[in-house]
């Protein structure tokens, strides 16, 4: 009996030519991919930001109306930081630009302030928080009751 088969050479295996292509395949898939995945990561980022930053605000109302004492947010532009603890501790990112029209400042720490006081008003205004110099998000804070809502608004 012979046998049609052929024997394969000891030393088969992918040619440089496949090997070129399997790379060229990943790379290009790499490329397409990555970015996405990228942007996905940043717009994560920038919405947990966003979030932490309004909770904070939330969270110096509701500090205000428990302790029966006025309770600030507090924003320092030159150090990138915000809290309701002074000196401010929570970091802005470096692709964030915030910005407010009506806030006052605190002359010996330079930081800009949001008052709480007990029965939930504020002295403060609406801020604007900008990603990238293309994204714009404003916090409303509603002047007497102090209640907090994100609102995207239109590039500016």
């Amino acid at each position: 009996m012979t046998s049609n088969f052929k024997k394969r050479p000891w030393n088969s295996g992918f040619t440089l030519i496949e090997m070129v292509v399997v790379l060229l395949i990943i790379a290009i898939t790499v490329a397409l991919v990555f970015p996405r995945i990228g942007s996905s990561w940043r717009r994560i980022e920038d919405s947990d930001f966003l979030q932490e930053f309004s909770e904070t605000i939330r969270r110096a109302r509701l500090v205000a109306i428990s302790s029966g004492r006025p309770a600030v947010f507090r924003l320092n532009g030159s150090e990138r930081v915000y809290d309701i603890a002074n000196p401010p501790r929570k970091p802005i990112p470096l692709n964030v630009e915030v910005f407010s029209d009506h806030l006052e400042k605190d002359r010996r720490t330079g930081d800009f302030l949001m008052t709480f006081y007990p029965d939930g008003s504020l002295v403060g205004d609406d801020i604007d928080v900008v990603f990238d110099h293309q994204r714009v998000f404003r916090v409303f804070i509603h002047p007497l009751f102090g209640s907090v809502r994100v609102v995207r608004l239109e590039k500016r």
